[in-house]
């Protein structure tokens, strides 16, 4: 796994591409999302990029997998302590709210998520914890 410095060197790089592409990024080779939380400690307000899903009723959802780490991703902790966030998808941001799913509507989300992405099930190899979804209210799929 990379270091914390050359993970925030490249999510860095992939904020700059996304801003400056409105939306596009060569990599990851995936669509990709802009999530903006605020820091549960820093109330500093923190950005990472992060594939995406849409369900079938056009809800915009994400996993928070951090590649199967042991810990859940800093992101994850930010929204649960404040679950307003910001989201910059393609050249639109929108203002939501982030809401941890739970039971039989987090496993229909993460199934659809992890048909779509095969990596969901290399890491769920690396770790023993249950990947949170996050339903992103009020972010509207891309048409």
């Amino acid at each position: 796994m990379p270091s914390d410095e050359e993970f925030l060197a490249y999510n860095q790089g992939v904020i700059n591409e996304f801003r400056a592409n409105h939306g596009v990024v060569s990599q990851p080779p995936f669509p990709i999302l802009l999530l903006t939380t605020t820091g549960a400690r820093t109330g500093r307000p923190v950005t990472v990029p992060l594939g995406f899903e849409v369900d079938d009723s056009g809800r915009v959802f994400v996993v928070a997998s951090k590649a199967g780490a042991p810990k859940h991703p800093a992101w994850f902790h930010n929204l649960r302590a404040n679950p307003s966030v910001t989201v910059e998808l393609g050249d639109k941001s929108f203002q939501a709210r982030a809401v941890v799913t739970a039971g039989e509507e987090r496993d229909r989300l993460y199934g659809l998520a992890s048909g779509a992405v095969a990596a969901f099930s290399e890491y769920e190899k690396n770790t023993d914890r249950v990947f949170p979804v996050i339903v992103l209210e009020g972010v509207f799929a891309p048409a």
